[in-house]
């Protein structure tokens, strides 16, 4: 996609840039834990609501301030008195149940929120519904909240914290309903400095999902596992200080019954230092591998060697940059792929951080003797020059681009032994990679000869990567993504699971890739083009098998 570019977020993830609605963007539901009401209903007499008194007991908040700020929590890092529940682990973090005294006022407070306009947000982070800033709402009994938050709130949460906030509160309503989630990050933006969420839920148990789940870090300081998850209930108030460990997510919603309502935002102050982003590792560079004929015609579908073909595929990938291969491998060694990837004792490692990716993948130590040879095959020398000749990209040295200067010859560059000659066969380890620099006994420069990176992967419910995800982030001004999918068949948009192009700084999507059976998807993107897969839902275990897996390579132009 060198003509055209996916889109990012706003500043933060987990509040985004208001997008433009139209009437159908309100959610209007009848009946149920969720339902809008009249915006012209007068309310009746209910009094004003107000913050807890329990909170500022004096024995009790003295109490609680020598705790939190010693962070200091019992065996398991959590401290509980009067309704306040401290956790010291992963990070501070303190609940508070019954935060406002009047239920009836909180009942409309409930149906006011429900009645405002909540417009869909949905990109590589999160799924739900989201309020305009409540500071331009009306509503009497919103105001209300609004004015407990920044007063009494605020004041309480300075003598706690000894944090000086400012005046500035960010303060939305949002609605998960079932398959919605808001995917691992740490809400670090210039000036937020706490947290919260206030939660206005019918009764709610774990197994509904929407849990606020908390991550522990590793020696990096990036996000490891979930230490502890928080339960939405009625009436009560979260919120932890926002820091560069502070990683959490709302975890996917399960149940079709229940909303989950809440008001949330951050409390602003003097910024804190931070460290510098840890920077990850690339995977290494691979270099094309010679391999035998034989091995490569057993794999293509012979259809994709006919030079009439590739000229069609050819004319239609430089005009729109992408294009579905259906059909790419033999049946039968599909078949075989497909049959031996149902191993369940495939030893599949879920790979993470999870504020960049979480997926299964599969070691190439490990690999089945059928996907050492598909690993071989995408990797092979006539790959290379068959992926040139479908895309026109110079990705072989055999190839030569028209940007190169010269022509391109009248006789189509072919797979090896596609006229019956025969090669010389390198005495090279299939295994061998960049790092010993060299192919097939030629010296590799660096950067310079054919090369790429892949992975075999497993994608189930809960599996995800984000825009942040940088373990592909290469240098090079263009490369060509190569996806090829098994198992996936009758696979639903509504799933999840499909690939999303996205214009960096912007909010087009560019191009959606879904999954389907045998089928190899390319498309040619430059580094500005920012691309995730979408959070796979719980939904997709109603299919009898809920997962898939793909091969995924990166291809790159060879150097002039």
């Amino acid at each position: 996609m060198s003509s055209k570019r996916p889109s990012s977020t706003s500043d933060d993830h987990a509040c985004v840039k208001q997008s433009k609605s139209t009437p159908t963007d309100h959610i209007v539901e009848k009946g149920g834990d969720c339902h809008a009401v009249d915006e012209n209903e007068t309310a009746s007499d209910v009094s004003n609501g107000y913050l807890n008194p329990v909170f500022g007991g004096e024995g009790f908040k003295d109490c609680l301030v020598e705790r939190y700020r010693k962070n200091d929590g019992a065996n398991d890092g959590s401290w509980t008195d009067s309704g306040v529940t401290l956790h010291s682990v992963p990070f501070k973090c303190c609940e508070l149940k019954n935060f406002i005294e009047e239920d009836g006022y909180l009942k409309r407070l409930k149906q006011d929120l429900e009645s405002l306009k909540f417009f869909p947000k949905n990109n590589d982070l999160y799924k739900f519904h989201q309020s305009d800033d409540l500071k331009t709402v009306s509503h009497q009994s919103i105001q209300h909240l609004r004015k407990i938050l920044f007063t009494d709130f605020r004041a309480w949460l300075i003598s706690v914290t000894d944090i000086l906030l400012d005046d500035t509160v960010d303060m939305s309503c949002s609605l998960y309903r079932s398959t919605d989630t808001l995917l691992c990050h740490d809400d670090e933006l210039e000036g937020r400095r706490i947290a919260f969420i206030f939660y206005l839920v019918p009764p709610w148990t774990p197994e509904d999902g929407g849990s606020l789940d908390l991550f522990g870090v590793d020696d990096n300081g990036q996000p490891s596992d979930i230490v502890k998850s928080i339960s939405p209930e009625w009436n009560k108030l979260v919120f932890f200080e926002v820091t560069p460990v502070s990683f959490h997510q709302v975890s996917e919603v399960l149940t079709e019954e229940k909303c989950r309502l809440s008001v949330s935002g951050w409390f602003h102050g003097p910024p804190i230092d931070r460290p510098q982003p840890h920077s990850e590792v690339p995977s290494p560079l691979e270099p094309c591998l010679t391999v035998d004929e034989q091995l490569f015609y057993q794999w293509i579908n012979p259809q994709y060697l006919d030079i009439n073909v590739q000229s069609e595929i050819q004319d239609r990938f430089e005009t729109e940059s992408e294009i579905e291969l259906q059909d790419f491998i033999n049946p039968q060694m599909y078949e075989s792929l497909l049959e031996v990837l149902k191993n369940r004792s495939l030893p599949w490692a879920k790979r993470g951080p999870p504020n960049k990716r979480c997926y299964y993948q599969l070691d190439p130590g490990s690999y089945p003797s059928v996907l050492v040879n598909c690993v071989q095959f995408f990797r092979s020398d006539a790959m290379f020059v068959v992926l040139s000749n479908l895309t026109g990209l110079s990705l072989h040295e055999l190839v030569m681009s028209d940007e190169e200067g010269e022509e391109k010859s009248t006789e189509q560059p072919h797979a090896p032994g596609a006229n019956g000659e025969k090669e010389d066969k390198s005495d090279e380890q299939p295994g061998a990679s960049a790092a010993n620099g060299k192919v097939g006994g030629r010296q590799l420069n660096e950067g310079a000869g054919p090369c790429c990176r892949g992975e075999v992967r497993c994608w189930r419910p809960g599996c995800y990567t984000l825009m942040a995800d940088t373990d592909l982030c290469e240098t090079a001004e263009f490369a060509l993504d190569a996806r090829y999918f098994i198992g996936c068949t009758d696979w639903q948009t509504q799933y999840g699971g499909y690939t999303s192009y996205i214009v960096k700084d912007e909010d087009e999507e560019l191009l959606t890739v879904n999954p389907f059976p045998n089928s190899l998807a390319l498309v040619y993107r430059d580094c500005d083009t920012m691309q995730f897969i979408k959070h796979i839902n719980h939904t997709a275990s109603q299919r009898e098998n809920p997962e898939f897996c793909d091969v995924s390579f990166v291809y790159y132009e060879k150097s002039s």
